[in-house]
């Protein structure tokens, strides 16, 4: 599944906070949420937005720390927990 993660933490471009677009291999939010919560650190497939064509591409996998994610939304509506 794809989520947007607000995580709390500067970006690159200065911001308070930042987004990524991340997908992992669950079944719906819950599912995320737990694997998020029972490790320190999550490795995810990281996507971008083309700003000219508007679609996702892959950059590659990153890791993420729970403590970090302020926010997690569903970006693909299969799923409705």
């Amino acid at each position: 599944m794809r989520f947007l993660l607000t995580m709390n933490m500067p970006s690159y471009g200065g911001a308070l906070v930042h987004q990524i677009q991340a997908e992992y291999p669950v079944d719906n939010l819950s599912e995320f949420v737990d694997v998020l919560t029972n490790n320190d650190f999550v490795i995810v497939e990281e996507y971008y937005k083309d700003q000219q064509t508007k679609e996702s591409y892959s950059r590659g996998n990153v890791a993420i720390n729970y403590k970090y994610v302020g926010k997690i939304k569903v970006l693909n509506q299969q799923e409705r927990d």
